[in-house]
């Protein structure tokens, strides 16, 4: 009886020695949280020549001056960095697979670009405890896996940031940013500090959202080289706002534009 049991534990053994070998267990939980849209690529379309009425009126006006000034920004998001940003919107939605040798999740997806490419991105992250740190691998013509831009975040996703790469020509960081959000009242903020040596090296814009406001879109406008600031508020639905800048208006009061986009008195 013994000498079965014996043989009866050592292939006992033998067979869970096996089983404990045959790869790293899955991990336990879900992909972390992506960060939000708004982190990487805040609505800033209100500042946008559409063409109406109202705007090829204008000649000079409050809401023009502060299109100019939150068109710097703009540009340098959607036309100079349009090829990270795009990829990142496109990981957005889509699955995510765990790479069991790497460690990281994935997320894999093609998009292409009017007037530039067909590209593809491969986004990872690898989650340390409660940070995940983000990697953007593009490819497209020319190109092959370049880290377009990196990133951090919690692991709920409420908070992070991001570092947004010139190009493939030069690795350079372009923008640095931190971003902040509460999913559940839809409110937060996203900050972008220039880093690219140059006359707007250490400008920022900060781009906020709260719906408990009355305007409920926030920009703030830092212009290292000028040493100025400008404020500009909106309403996202009715279109109506204002702005404040010291070194424009020469004072500290606030300037109007109605829903059409002409200027009126403030309130």
């Amino acid at each position: 009886m013994k000498k079965i049991l014996g043989v009866f534990l050592a292939v006992l053994v033998v067979f869970t020695s096996c089983t404990n070998n045959e790869g790293p267990e899955m991990p336990v939980g879900e992909a972390p949280v992506m960060p939000p849209e708004v982190s990487m690529a805040p609505d800033m379309s209100m500042f946008n020549d559409q063409g109406s009425e109202g705007n090829r009126e204008i000649q000079v006006g409050n809401w023009a001056f502060a299109a100019i000034n939150v068109g710097v920004y703009s540009a340098i998001l959607y036309q100079r960095l349009i090829v990270p940003v795009t990829a990142f919107k496109a990981t957005l939605g889509a699955d995510a697979m765990y790479n069991e040798g790497e460690g990281l999740w994935v997320w894999e997806k093609a998009f292409e670009i009017s007037g530039k490419s067909s590209y593809s991105i491969r986004l990872t992250a690898e989650v340390v405890e409660e940070d995940v740190f983000w990697m953007g691998y593009i490819s497209g013509e020319g190109i092959s896996d370049f880290v377009w831009f990196t990133g951090e975040s919690s692991i709920n996703g409420q908070e992070g940031g991001w570092k947004l790469y010139e190009g493939p020509e030069s690795s350079s960081v372009w923008l640095s940013n931190r971003w902040e959000i509460d999913r559940e009242a839809e409110s937060g903020f996203t900050k972008f500090t220039v880093e690219k040596e140059g006359e707007h090296k250490g400008s920022s814009i900060r781009y906020v959202v709260n719906t408990d406001e009355y305007f409920d879109r926030m920009v703030t406008i830092v212009n290292a080289a000028e040493e100025n600031t400008i404020y500009v508020d909106w309403r996202s639905e009715e279109k109506n706002g204002r702005v404040k800048s010291f070194a424009h208006f020469g004072g500290e009061l606030f300037h109007c534009w109605d829903g059409s986009l002409q200027n009126v008195d403030c309130d």
